[in-house]
């Protein structure tokens, strides 16, 4: 795997993921508990994550 699809690939896992919590979470229960959940606890990382990637700032940010 090339350089570049590795750091694009990097970049969407996040996103990717969260979509699929998000999918859990609107389907009937049990899934949704879980999905609404692990919605919970991901949210504030993502919103991390996001900040660093985009503004620079905190523990995610590049370099």
């Amino acid at each position: 795997m090339s350089a570049t699809a590795r750091e694009t690939l990097g970049w969407l896992w996040p996103l990717v993921g969260t979509a699929y919590l998000v999918y859990l979470a609107l389907e009937p229960p049990p899934a949704r508990w879980v999905g609404v959940i692990c919605l919970v606890v991901v949210t504030p990382l993502l919103a991390g994550w996001i900040v660093g990637r985009v503004f620079g700032m905190g523990p995610w940010a590049d370099g």
